[in-house]
């Protein structure tokens, strides 16, 4: 059989999830299904940003974030791995809409070998869950496939406290105002991870942050919990709307 899939790679190279040339070398040293190219395209979220939510403050003169200036306390740090612009937007989409799993795992492995303090420091990996619509669809929950593959490099235990109860629609199309009123209570900590949150790190993961509607009502859904801080981090972000 291992003859077999060589023969079948060199016939038909595995194709890069982003660009669609071949990834053969790549997928054969485990980098995921990524030519070389687009992981060197992918774009880190440009300097000065935010300290507290990493929102690009272009030319750093504003004197306060706009993008979190009304975040509440129980939600510290956010985070984000690159930019949400070609090649990261090609591989967004190949995990949520294509079927690419391998393609959360690589993202999951690259967050956590560009993690700052904020991350190495978490006690506990926590994906935002996803719909029971888009996971009958997807077949996974691209937030747990790429949690799972951070948690794993990083050795940070991993475990789905948060359950999703509702969300009115996809938020693709809504601005931020209808964003957090969407997911306004979509998520609830799971009965029986209580005792596993309180007084713990806590790091919120999931593939996108546009206006962090979607962490802020995850952050939320812990407090009952009790952990010591909830951060979140992902594999990339929308340029802010004040930019």
């Amino acid at each position: 059989m291992g003859r077999l899939a060589a023969v079948v790679d060199y016939l038909l190279p595995p194709a890069c999830a982003a660009c669609g040339s071949a990834a053969g070398d790549e997928v054969g040293a485990c980098e995921g299904p990524v030519c070389a190219n687009c992981r060197l395209g992918l774009r880190p979220v440009p300097q000065p940003a935010c300290a507290r939510c990493g929102a690009p403050l272009g030319t750093g003169e504003a004197p306060s974030c706009l993008e979190c200036a009304d975040w509440p306390n129980e939600l510290g740090s956010v985070r984000a791995a690159f930019l949400l612009e070609s090649p990261a937007r090609e591989l967004v989409h190949a995990l949520k809409y294509q079927g690419w799993r391998s393609v959360g795992e690589f993202m999951g492995t690259e967050m956590a070998r560009r993690a700052g303090a904020a991350v190495r420091d978490a006690e506990l990996v926590v994906p935002i869950p996803t719909s029971e619509r888009n996971l009958r669809r997807r077949g996974y929950n691209q937030a747990e496939v790429i949690a799972s593959a951070l948690a794993a490099e990083a050795g940070i235990p991993l475990r789905a406290c948060l359950e999703r109860w509702s969300q009115a629609g996809t938020q693709t199309a809504l601005n931020p105002m209808q964003r957090r009123a969407n997911v306004s209570g979509a998520f609830v900590l799971a009965e029986a991870c209580g005792d596993m949150v309180r007084g713990r790190r806590i790091l919120l993961v999931d593939d996108v942050i546009t206006t962090g509607a979607t962490i802020l009502a995850a952050s939320r859904a812990l407090v009952p919990g009790a952990p010591a801080r909830v951060s979140a981090y992902a594999f990339s972000r929308t340029v802010p709307m004040s930019l």
